[in-house]
């Protein structure tokens, strides 16, 4: 059998910077100010080495990677893990963020201090390089996610939790560390905060990365299914999950961020359950549109979909390829694999008619995806 080549070249110089990669970010040290009477003022800076991990990817440049401190990332665990900051003591992010689960939840649809939500909490994982956040892509940033986030699940009422911050000797001097002067704790550094903790929830060192870094090789399954399934027309993975030296697993970095993949069944644009992308943009292209998630630690992050109705690995790659739904907003790669009638008009339903072999032969490198030092990370766990 003819192996493809692994790699494209848009993705080669990401191999070079896996190449090298470490679990442990190294941490440089900023001496204090000593003209600054209050050295609590001064936090110790936190370097990501250059050389391993770069923030800098075509299109995805992270603007707080300089302000990292490690007070801050201390600060920011904790206010991730601190129920006090909703609004009835009950919930805290990593309630439906769960570390074992790589940072999703483990029911289909989360749960809030008012009650259900409407989509399935997200797996949390190299958040640093993500373009947008949820799956609607409605904020920018990862402080901006955690806002909305603490407004509409936990109900946070901010002076109630900057009184209780400010109250608790370890916070005050956490904030003073990672913000410096004047050193009062205020609502928007709570965000920057958490912020600060989630960019360094980095997970590079699963099998199918030391497939990557050459440092394994392919058993005969794991081959068929990257070169001749996922990276093939025969699987259409790829179009929606980049694959190579890239952190995301997902394919933003050619500007496909949204996509319908073939999910939800609609006669028109505005039939669409849940309209995801469309209801934050307004345009009738973008309904129906979810932002492609990244792939690492799949495995471990059901129940899957952006409405949690698949509940194993083996119901998503059974939908793959035997229950596409055409809709008019049906992503261009989904509709190859939906046949038309006489007529013309697409049918129902298509799919990408996996043998019961390549269904098992993806099942196999989609587990390979998962990195047991990113959940088992002394670092991403509960502080209190």
């Amino acid at each position: 059998m003819k192996r493809k080549a692994l790699y494209t070249l848009p993705f080669a110089f990401l191999l070079l910077v896996l190449a090298n990669c470490k679990r442990d970010p190294k941490i440089t040290t900023v001496k204090t100010n000593p003209n600054d009477p209050d050295s609590l003022y001064q936090g110790t800076k936190y370097v990501i080495q250059s050389n391993a991990i770069t923030f800098e990817f075509p299109g995805i440049s992270n603007p707080y990677k300089d302000s990292l401190t490690v007070e801050g990332i201390l600060l920011g665990r904790r206010l991730f893990y601190d129920k006090h900051l909703s609004v009835n003591g009950t919930l805290a992010c990593a309630s439906c963020h769960i570390l074992s689960r790589s940072f999703a939840d483990s029911i289909p649809i989360a749960t809030n201090v008012f009650g259900p939500n409407k989509r399935k909490a997200p797996r949390l994982v190299n958040l640093a390089w993500e373009p947008a956040m949820f799956w609607d892509g409605r904020q920018p940033t990862i402080a901006a996610q955690a806002q909305d986030a603490a407004h509409n699940e936990l109900g946070i009422q901010a002076a109630n939790a900057i009184a209780y911050l400010q109250a608790d000797t370890v916070y005050a001097r956490l904030f003073k560390k990672a913000f410096g002067r004047p050193g009062t704790v205020n609502e928007r550094e709570i965000y920057l905060g958490i912020q600060e903790f989630l960019m360094t929830a980095i997970s590079v060192n699963s099998r199918f990365d030391s497939l990557s870094r050459g440092q394994a090789t392919f058993t005969p399954d794991e081959d068929t299914a990257f070169n001749y399934i996922f990276n093939a027309t025969q699987g259409e993975c790829f179009h929606c999950h980049a694959y190579g030296g890239n952190f995301l697993m997902a394919n933003y970095l050619q500007g496909q961020t949204y996509r319908n993949d073939g999910l939800q069944a609609a006669p028109t644009v505005n039939d669409y359950k849940d309209p995801g992308r469309g209801a934050i943009t307004g345009v009738s292209t973008d309904m129906g549109l979810f932002k492609n998630p990244s792939l690492r630690n799949v495995a471990v992050g059901g129940p899957y979909m952006h409405d949690g109705r698949y509940q194993t690995l083996q119901q998503v790659i059974n939908f793959y390829s035997d229950s596409l739904q055409y809709s008019p907003n049906a992503d261009q790669f989904i509709l190859l694999h939906i046949a038309k009638d006489t007529a013309g008009n697409y049918l129902p339903t298509g799919g990408m008619h996996l043998s019961a072999r390549q269904k098992n032969q993806l099942l196999i490198l989609l587990n390979d995806m998962t990195d047991t030092s990113y959940m088992n990370n002394p670092a991403l766990k509960n502080p209190f």
